[in-house]
């Protein structure tokens, strides 16, 4: 089988389910994206797509993010047909419909099956957007750009042979006339890779700590620390942890940096801003910030979390909170429609009010204050959660039945596994970038300056080693 993935982010939620393609070696397998990144992935052929032209400079205010997934859609219709002249026509595209390029995939394949991965559908009511009081907007151009983010997402429900998404609570936020057509298969979790080691340690540099899974060790991550993770919930929560259990020590991973919403006013990140707001009162011996890790010493984390905190709003589930699970650790987490649907049983006591910083507190507590055994069990119960519904192995072959439904195989062309070229145009053109309905009208900001970063973690900020 021919597959063609079209993410401007490629690999992300397609790199298990690429790489398992790939590894067959009667598949090709094929990427376009936007913003190459070095692959690790073997046999996957991954080319970007440049921009036929450039954005209007005045173009109206409703319009522009629109206008930045028409050009993509624009620059993936003429990067195919480059594919189609050179004889090159996939069996299955698998595509994210979110930025727009799949928009005109029917205008170069009318008959290829398209199967798309319909992420989110944004509404003004009961998901992410104006969740938190914090951060209520009223403005009406706000809405008019939330409801057209969703023009993709239509776009994909009539164009698309199949569709699926990663949990309930996300097909759920689709029109409940389309939600009989959408499958629900997450990316899965290798837990193999992710599972409980007792001889896990990291190394806190800077600190001479060495911590491990007789420590009372609680943690958090995110992509990025940012209020639609909660961050800004638990950082305010923490002084109080620190006086209840005085012990206790935190492990903070993420990026400085915004990715969904709005940047704070008057800070260059929401770190900065709640190390102003809280950093005080913390104890940097005990409060370990240690950036975006690399897999081993992030796994490493999550194999000592005596506590894992997740919170979020009602948006796209995080995978930390599934590889928490399987690595064994102690969901301690804000009841929001994402996380209800993940939850071993008996895991109430460990469930708070999003914006219940006391509850989080208590409920981190009792966390930390279980025993050997029920520790063992806690996470003999959480990695049977992940074996059912999210290990890898299973959800590889739900996408590859709902890739391949219906198809034959096709002959297999040779040598285009290699990086297929791209249209020839000019240099991409700088678009919008992408944003949830948390800030639909506002931009992603452009990265703190290196000296706003350092002042706002210097007092906190630690490097880390782990041994997993």
């Amino acid at each position: 089988m021919k597959y063609l993935f079209l993410h401007q982010n490629f690999p992300a939620q397609f790199r298990v389910i690429a790489e398992a393609l790939a590894a067959d070696k009667g598949n090709e397998v094929l990427a376009l994206c936007q913003h190459r990144r070095p692959s690790t992935l073997a046999n996957v052929g991954v080319a970007t797509y440049r921009f036929l032209r450039e954005p209007l400079a005045n173009q109206h205010p409703l319009l522009q993010e629109m206008e930045a997934k028409v050009l993509r859609a624009e620059a993936v219709a003429e990067a195919c047909r480059n594919l189609r002249k050179k004889g090159w026509t996939p069996d299955v595209v698998v595509a994210h419909p979110g930025w727009g390029e799949s928009m005109l995939i029917r205008e170069v394949w009318p008959k290829v099956r398209l199967v798309s991965y319909v992420e989110y559908f944004y509404a003004a009511e009961g998901q992410d957007f104006n969740f938190d009081p914090e951060f209520t907007v009223h403005d009406e151009s706000v809405l008019a750009k939330l409801r057209l983010k969703n023009t993709v997402n239509l776009h994909a429900l009539n164009d698309s042979d199949a569709l699926w998404t990663a949990t309930e609570f996300q097909r759920n936020t689709f029109p409940a006339w389309a939600r009989e057509r959408i499958q629900v298969i997450h990316e899965g979790v290798d837990m193999e890779a992710l599972k409980p080691n007792p001889a896990a340690s990291i190394t806190i540099a800077g600190k001479n700590l060495v911590l491990t899974a007789a420590d009372e060790v609680v943690t958090y991550a995110s992509r990025s620390l940012e209020p639609l993770r909660g961050f800004h919930v638990f950082m305010r929560a923490l002084p109080a942890l620190l006086k209840a259990r005085p012990k206790a020590h935190v492990v903070i991973m993420g990026k400085e940096e915004t990715t969904y919403g709005a940047p704070p006013r008057g800070h260059a990140s929401w770190l900065q801003q709640l190390i102003k707001e809280v950093g005080p009162q913390l104890d940097p011996a005990r409060v370990h910030l240690v950036g975006f890790l690399p897999p081993e010493a992030y796994r490493a984390v999550l194999q000592i979390s005596r506590a894992h905190v997740y919170l979020t709003y009602p948006f796209v589930l995080s995978w930390s909170a599934v590889e928490a699970l399987s690595s064994g650790a102690r969901l301690v987490a804000a009841d929001t429609g994402p996380v209800r649907e993940i939850l071993p049983p008996g895991s109430e006591p460990y469930v708070f009010d999003f914006f219940d910083a006391k509850a989080l507190v208590a409920a981190t507590c009792r966390a930390l204050a279980r025993t050997p055994a029920q520790i063992a069990a806690d996470a003999k119960d959480a990695r049977a959660v992940v074996k059912a519904n999210y290990l890898a192995a299973k959800q590889v072959e739900a996408l590859k039945t709902l890739f391949t439904a219906g198809k034959k195989t096709a002959a297999k062309t040779p040598a285009t596994t290699k990086a297929p070229a791209a249209a020839k145009a000019p240099a991409a053109a700088k678009t919008a970038p992408r944003a949830v309905s948390a800030s639909a009208a506002k931009s992603k900001p452009k990265a703190a300056p290196a000296k706003a970063k350092a002042k706002a973690s210097a007092q906190l900020a630690t490097k880390t080693k782990a041994k997993a």
